[in-house]
């Protein structure tokens, strides 16, 4: 027994020298991260520099390249929704509106005279945003474009709107006007830039809105369903064209004179050009559906005018493109667009008078 194990020991002892001579002892498998952490240990101390060197630039990289980028594409995103061109609405334009009867052609009228307004209102962020969403004032045609394109919606509209409250809710000369309208016009003649909080008693031009909508809303309602009176007579057309046209004629004069920068200031320019850009689809909306809806009330040569109107008006608020623009205030961008407008406003002036003294009652449209 004694002997056997002294030959194990022996055979052991010699195997093991054997296999430390040859180099082929099999050692225990390490995992393939020791590997890699023996690996990073043989490195240089350059290497090591250099691969955490170019790690930290790919990452910062990135950073600085990604994060700008989405803010930028953040801000377009808004001024997207709160500053693009005027939607035109072609069931307004509908040759079929003749043949609504008299109270849909009165709610017809009626949306189509606040439609832009509704819109900016309800689709567009509300009226809060228009006045607040503007970052730094060296990005002109922005901030220009935010704070005029509410002023010129709500110019066109609440003037029309006087209109068409007053003279087309009664049956004669004695009656009434609906209450409804009336306190609509009200709430609509409100300052455009007026903010507060309106549920601590702040004054909030979009809460006062809000509820001259309500009256509107629950008018239109009721005259759909014959609750309410629409008596939309040719005089009363011929009102409201004498007022679109007093309306385009004055405008024509103002952004004629934008080029002059010594007399204009610069602001004030942009501000017109936004403004005009969403006044003109007021106006061509109203237009609308006063040619399609009352046209058996024109002669033909006075629907030609209308459409040459409308079509003028229709170009005039598709002019620009919701981009952020730079640049000085008397760049070839402005001034272009300022003289564009004034030309195609000045070509308006005449038609919708014309089509107005056509009417009956139409010595208002001088």
């Amino acid at each position: 027994m004694r002997l056997a194990s002294g030959l194990l020991r022996a055979s052991l002892s010699s195997w093991c020298y054997g296999a430390c001579v040859s180099g082929s002892v099999v050692l225990p498998q390490q995992s393939k991260g020791g590997y890699i952490l023996q690996e990073e240990k043989t490195k240089s101390p350059i290497k090591r520099f250099l691969a955490w060197f170019t790690q930290q630039t790919i990452l910062w990289s990135g950073l600085i390249i990604g994060i700008p980028v989405l803010l930028a594409a953040a801000w377009i995103g808004i001024l997207i929704w709160v500053w693009d061109k005027p939607v035109i609405n072609e069931a307004f334009r509908d040759p079929a509106n003749a043949q609504l009867s008299r109270a849909d052609k009165g709610a017809l009228l009626a949306e189509a005279i606040t439609y832009q307004f509704r819109r900016r209102l309800e689709d567009q962020g509300g009226w809060v945003p228009n006045d607040l969403v503007i970052f730094f004032d060296r990005n002109a045609a922005c901030a220009a474009g935010i704070e005029g394109e509410p002023g010129g919606i709500w110019y066109v509209t609440t003037e029309t709107f006087e209109v068409f409250a007053d003279r087309t809710a009664r049956i004669g000369g004695s009656s009434q006007d609906d209450s409804r309208l009336t306190n609509a016009a009200k709430k609509f003649n409100y300052d455009t830039t007026r903010w507060g909080i309106s549920w601590l008693g702040g004054a909030d031009s979009e809460h006062e809105y809000a509820l001259g909508l309500e009256d509107f809303n629950d008018y239109v309602k009721d005259l759909r369903a014959d609750k309410a009176i629409s008596n939309v007579r040719p005089d009363d057309l011929a009102a409201l064209l004498a007022e679109l046209g007093g309306q385009n004629g004055a405008m024509d004069k103002i952004y004629s004179r934008l080029n002059d920068a010594q007399k204009v200031p610069p602001k004030q320019r942009r501000d017109r050009v936004y403004s005009a850009i969403c006044a003109s689809a007021v106006s061509a909306d109203t237009l609308s559906v006063i040619r399609s809806a009352y046209a058996t009330d024109f002669e033909e040569d006075a629907l030609v005018s209308l459409d040459d109107a409308i079509n003028d008006l229709y170009r005039v608020s598709q002019l620009y493109p919701p981009v952020v623009l730079n640049g000085a205030d008397d760049s070839l961008w402005l001034v272009n667009h300022a003289r564009n407008i004034a030309a195609m406003m000045s070509a308006t002036f005449d038609p919708i008078l014309d089509a107005a003294r056509s009417l009956p009652g139409g010595d208002v449209a001088r």
